[in-house]
């Protein structure tokens, strides 16, 4: 098949070009003239300069192609115009020019949970539960759906949500590794019954497999825009996952407990920070929202029975992976 990714110099993206090399596909990688390559070095690719907000390159990337996956787009934003930008419109656009090429007969987006929002309690979300994020960001990803649903009968895709991503070249959970080399185990509150905070994950690599492995799947799903969530089956408490990842580290961290007020404060001084230097830092307002929410958990049983999708890891293996190529890496 010939395959344009969207996104293809990012953590996820360079793996699924690599993967789909690996499978015999002919892969455009759909790119910014200034977005760096350095992941791809070896592989076999085409690259193909677009943006994601040209809706004529977009147009010109899509002819003659058999798929799209697109994950491109804002994880961090400087303000909400920004994040509706990049990942609504930028998803409207994309999905458009391939709804237009009359070739694209599978269209897969790579969402996330924030589109749906949390759990309310250790009851799983599914995907036909009503959505409600609670940070700007999972309210543009979710627009970005909605502009698909409304291409349905002239685009056949599908939307994969997965929960926190991790794995080799991840930098937004590495900061948690981070963190816990330098022997701080930050301890978020929690309002659970059980004080507990929960979360489901995917390893990076089974991400993938389940995004490759969708290209097979029955084309009634894709006909019908189907949504999936993509998880490893587990529930973890943030306690288990960091301790973890300090026991593969071999520290013994200070476990430092976080009052709200201390978060709030400190993700307020973020939001303010990032307008003086015109970026988006780590911790501000709209990523507190996410912050505050105690169950980001989700069913993945939907995956498993119609797209055949079987993740290879769990945090008890992935963990280790994961700081072992961090190591050879000198990120850690």
């Amino acid at each position: 098949m010939r395959i344009l990714v969207s996104g293809a110099s990012g953590f996820i993206g360079s793996g699924l070009v690599s993967a789909l090399v690996d499978q015999g596909h002919e892969v455009c990688a759909l790119m910014r003239p200034s977005a760096s390559a350095g992941y791809l070095q070896g592989v076999p690719f085409t690259r193909v300069t677009g943006d994601i907000l040209d809706f004529d390159s977009l147009k010109r990337a899509c002819m003659g192609m058999d798929a799209v996956f697109h994950l491109a787009g804002l994880t961090a934003a400087r303000n909400r115009q920004e994040f509706f930008k990049f990942n609504a419109e930028g998803t409207k656009n994309l999905a458009t020019a391939a709804a237009l090429s009359t070739t694209v007969k599978r269209f897969i987006q790579v969402s996330s949970l924030a589109a749906s929002g949390p759990s309310v309690g250790l009851a799983p979300k599914l995907e036909d539960e009503p959505n409600y994020p609670v940070s700007m960001y999972g309210e543009s990803k979710l627009r970005g759906e909605l502009f698909l649903q409304e291409l349905k009968g002239q685009l056949p895709y599908i939307i994969i949500r997965p929960p926190m991503v991790y794995g080799p070249r991840d930098r937004n959970v590495y900061l948690f590794f981070k963190s816990i080399q330098k022997h701080w185990m930050p301890i978020l509150p929690s309002r659970t019954p059980t004080g507990h905070k929960y979360y489901s994950a995917i390893h990076v690599d089974d991400l993938i497999q389940a995004l490759v492995t969708s290209l097979s799947a029955d084309a009634s799903l894709f006909e019908r825009g189907e949504t999936f969530h993509v998880s490893d089956g587990q529930i973890y408490t943030y306690e288990r996952i960091m301790n973890l990842i300090s026991n593969e580290l071999r520290v013994k961290p200070i476990r430092i407990k976080v009052p709200d007020s201390i978060v709030s404060l400190l993700a307020s001084g973020g939001s303010i920070a990032g307008k003086i230097l015109n970026r988006s830092l780590p911790l501000n307002r709209d990523k507190l929202n996410e912050l505050i929410s105690d169950y980001w958990i989700c069913s993945s049983q939907k995956a498993f029975d119609q797209l055949h999708f079987k993740p290879k890891y769990t945090l008890e293996t992935g963990v280790p992976q994961t700081v072992a190529w961090y190591k050879v890496n000198g990120w850690l």
